[in-house]
């Protein structure tokens, strides 16, 4: 009985939200499964991957071998569906953990909230976020993103459990997933402080990121601080293709540096007031389908507006926001805004925080539900747009 009072609802959102994922895109395509690749690779005791199709973007060829520049970290969670499930996909496991995480958050939100209002505010990040198209998709970039928050979920439900090794193990696991969330261990620093002791059982578990990465980068290239992105940036910026939306607006411009300040504006832009493409002749809308470089969160998931509204009185609602900017500062700098995406991706590295914060001061006003309710429903719009468009 006690079982069944702890674990009802998250199973029931877990349900419903599998449910939901697989009935929107029953027939995925299954591409741009590098993780899936490099999963089966390392099964076999290579961490170079000799059968990535050919077509595949963003893979580094070096000294005749091909590899990928991301870290294991989704790969190692795609090791034990592959060993027990036979042609698995991506997607498929995708659609799993994107469930799993709404469980997850559920079970973080309570911590700061009611269960009601944790079991809304489940559902809107379930369906009215990007986290909805990313987990859906699954492809190489969104599926990265799923996995990390999957990973970063446990761990700070682990951290606020007072269980601060397996906090640092899976913070570990959450960094070698998606890099810039390795600078949300200011979270964990800023919330436990330098006078907790545990503070250094959770250094310890998250210590494991150093050698692991280092020893992949050497196994790879032959140098622990080379990682293969530098490649991969040079491979976009000698394109003629116009992956970011400045160069839409002039094709005779090249993109800035892999990390450049110049970059900021283009992300603020796709992060808050991106809208739709809109088609309109003699007054006429012709289509409105979401814009392949992203959309402003002011048109994806209105909600999380409230956050410059609310008043943040408590630490922890500082220390959250805080990370989330510093979590945010890669993402800010880098090259590209993202593409073929729905809404805008580099938020799920950094949502999580938002959503603790968002909790604490949230109420079941009419105008919050109605915000939930717009989410939702642009979101879905934006899922079916995107599956039809073939992103």
């Amino acid at each position: 009985m006690k079982f069944f009072r702890h674990f009802s609802i998250p199973i029931l959102l877990f349900t419903g939200v599998v449910i939901i994922y697989l009935y929107i895109y029953p027939n995925p395509r299954n591409w741009y499964d590098h993780y899936l690749y490099l999963g089966k690779s390392l099964i076999a005791g290579r961490v170079d991957i000799p059968n990535l199709p050919e077509f595949y973007h963003d893979k580094v060829i070096f000294d005749g071998r091909t590899y990928v520049p991301f870290p294991p970290g989704a790969s190692i969670l795609l090791i034990p569906f592959i060993l027990t499930v036979k042609d698995i996909t991506q997607q498929q496991v995708s659609v799993i953990i994107g469930a799993l995480n709404i469980s997850l958050i559920y079970f973080l939100l309570i911590k700061f909230t009611d269960k009601t209002k944790a079991v809304i505010l489940s559902i809107f990040f379930a369906l009215g976020t990007v986290h909805f198209w990313s987990a859906v998709v699954g492809t190489t970039w969104y599926f990265a993103h799923v996995v990390s928050i999957f990973y970063l979920l446990i761990s700070l439900i682990l951290h606020f459990n007072q269980k601060p090794l397996f906090s640092g193990i899976f913070f570990t696991l959450a960094s070698l997933t998606r890099l810039p969330i390795l600078l949300a261990g200011i979270f964990y620093l800023l919330s436990s402080g330098f006078k907790n002791k545990k503070i250094y059982l959770f250094i310890l578990g998250a210590s494991i990121f150093v050698p692991i990465t280092l020893g992949y980068n050497y196994l790879r290239f032959g140098n622990v601080f080379e990682n293969g992105y530098r490649n991969v940036y040079n491979q976009y910026a000698t394109s003629s293709y116009p992956y970011t939306i400045r160069q839409v607006i002039d094709n005779q411009k090249t993109v800035f540096g892999y990390f450049d300040i110049k970059n900021i504006p283009q992300h603020l832009y796709t992060l808050f007031i991106m809208p739709p493409d809109i088609d309109i002749k003699d007054g006429i809308i012709n289509h409105l389908k979401p814009s392949p470089f992203g959309m402003g969160i002011v048109f994806t998931s209105p909600l999380l507006l409230l956050l410059f509204f609310q008043k943040h009185k408590q630490k922890i609602e500082r220390i959250n926001l805080i990370t989330a900017l510093i979590v945010a500062v890669p993402s800010l700098l880098h090259v590209m805004q993202g593409w073929v995406q729905f809404g805008y991706r580099f938020i799920l590295d950094y949502i999580v925080f938002l959503m603790i914060v968002l909790s604490i001061n949230f109420k079941l006003t009419k105008l919050n539900l109605f915000l939930i309710f717009i989410s939702i429903i642009v979101n879905f719009w934006g899922v079916i747009w995107a599956i039809n468009l073939g992103w």
